[in-house]
């Protein structure tokens, strides 16, 4: 794997991992904030990173994990909280950050772990 995807990858990890700490602060932590809602701004920022980091990644890698919709999902929420953020459901980024981000780092994980070997181009 290309060092530079494996960089990616990498920094995909990260920010999985910050979303996941986040989410184990729990429910009630992420709907304290009612007036601010700072929670919900930490998260959109966290979900906003995730999914421009995704989109960074060379289309062909991209192409070639078609049939895993993790990766096209992750930019379309990027989008949608950029672009349409004052319609945006904080249900649907709280399950970002407490499901699909840890289940995205596993994956990337095996991936990693499955080119060890794999000598950089």
């Amino acid at each position: 794997m290309p060092a530079g995807i494996r960089r990616r990858l990498e920094d995909i990890i990260r920010l999985c991992r910050h979303a996941e700490a986040l989410a184990a602060r729990g429910r009630e932590w992420y709907d304290s904030d009612p007036e601010l809602g700072v929670p919900h701004l930490a998260a959109d920022s966290l979900v906003l990173k995730l999914g421009e980091a995704v989109r960074r990644l060379p289309e062909d890698f991209l192409r070639d994990r078609a049939e895993q919709p993790t990766w096209r999902r992750a930019v379309g929420m990027r989008n949608r909280l950029a672009h349409e953020y004052d319609a945006v459901d904080y249900e649907i980024v709280w399950q970002v950050i407490s499901v699909h981000a840890a289940d995205l780092r596993h994956h990337i994980e095996t991936l990693l772990e499955d080119r060890e070997g794999d000598p950089d181009p």
